[in-house]
């Protein structure tokens, strides 16, 4: 029996963690996700060989804790019920734990907000509920790897894979990046791929 993912483990936009059960289902053993930012299609199918990549500094250092080092005691520390307008770096945490707890914060947690916000204690938030799921089912994920640049993987690559491309939309929040995406390159680079593509807007 197969031990499957139940839900997100950090909120993060556009994540298509509830479109991926609408999606196809992979094909191959191996997914890649070059634009992962949540990872929902990944996530859906956690038990496949599964490498992410992503740019945005903080969804990165987030992905490569929870993949190498987190372990479910470390998110049973991060604390439920905190104060609206607490400093979670003020908190104690480790850079990991300050990270997840962020994200559940708020949907979109690319800025430099570190507070507890207003409905950070909400269903569907940091809860107890949340931190004991986040907690039981990041063992899922350590098989994964975790990349960089989501292009130069594309490029570099030569395995047939299922391959997730969801890019930032071209006219629209660039994440934060410093750098545009080369959205011609992309294209390239998605019609060069071996394996099962697909491809979200």
């Amino acid at each position: 029996m197969q031990l499957h993912i139940t839900g997100p483990l950090f909120k993060w936009f556009g994540s298509k963690w509830l479109s991926s059960k609408t999606l196809p289902a992979p094909k191959h053993d191996s997914i890649i996700e070059p634009f992962a930012g949540g990872a929902g299609y990944s996530l859906r199918h956690s038990y496949k060989q599964v490498t992410i990549c992503e740019s945005e500094p903080n969804c990165q250092a987030l992905w490569r804790w929870l993949v190498y080092s987190a372990s479910d005691k470390d998110i049973l520390e991060i604390p439920v019920n905190n104060l609206e307008g607490t400093n979670i770096r003020e908190m104690g945490l480790s850079d990991g734990q300050a990270l997840l707890l962020k994200s559940w914060q708020r949907t979109n947690s690319v800025g430099d907000c570190w507070t507890i916000s207003k409905w950070g204690n909400l269903p569907g938030q940091w809860t107890a509920n949340t931190r004991a799921r986040v907690a039981c089912e990041v063992q899922f994920i350590k098989h994964w790897r975790v990349g960089y640049e989501a292009i130069a993987c594309m490029i570099r690559a030569q395995e047939i894979a299922t391959w997730f491309i969801d890019p930032p939309y071209q006219y629209n929040y660039q994440y934060g990046s410093r750098i545009m995406l080369d959205y011609t390159k992309l294209a390239n680079a998605v019609l060069s791929l071996k394996g099962q593509v697909i491809v979200c807007e």
